[in-house]
């Protein structure tokens, strides 16, 4: 059975990108893909997934605000963060990294941006 991962992301354009990113890489996961951040705490409480991807921007709730949530859920403790951010802001770096996150990285602008990113989230999801 292939590894759970959901990515939040109000984005279609940012989801498709690293849709395409871990496709190249040969991810063989089941990546669900959740525009509303709304209900990406349902939908990852759910789900179980061994990584969930952030976006740190997004209306209704932040990635850190989601991050909290679903950090409240026992079940989800060995659950993988990656939060993702179109800012290289320090300050949500230092944010992110007290909160308990695994990764963070600001998004690729270039497609080999995202073939790169695909390849490294493949060593987080699939290690060696």
């Amino acid at each position: 059975m292939n590894k759970k991962v959901v990515v939040v992301d109000d984005s279609e354009f940012d989801i498709s990108m690293l849709r395409r990113g871990l496709r190249t890489a040969g991810a063989n996961i089941d990546l669900i893909e959740v525009n509303d951040s709304g209900k990406a705490v349902s939908v990852i409480s759910s789900e179980e997934p061994v990584l969930a991807i952030l976006d740190v921007s997004m209306p209704v709730l932040d990635g850190f605000e989601v991050l909290s949530a679903v950090r409240s859920d026992d079940r989800l403790q060995e659950m993988r963060v990656l939060m993702l951010s179109g800012s290289t802001s320090m300050t949500d770096r230092l944010k992110a990294e007290q909160m308990g996150v695994d990764w963070y990285r600001v998004k690729p602008e270039t497609l080999d941006g995202y073939y790169q990113l695909g390849a490294e989230i493949i060593k987080l999801v699939q290690p060696e």
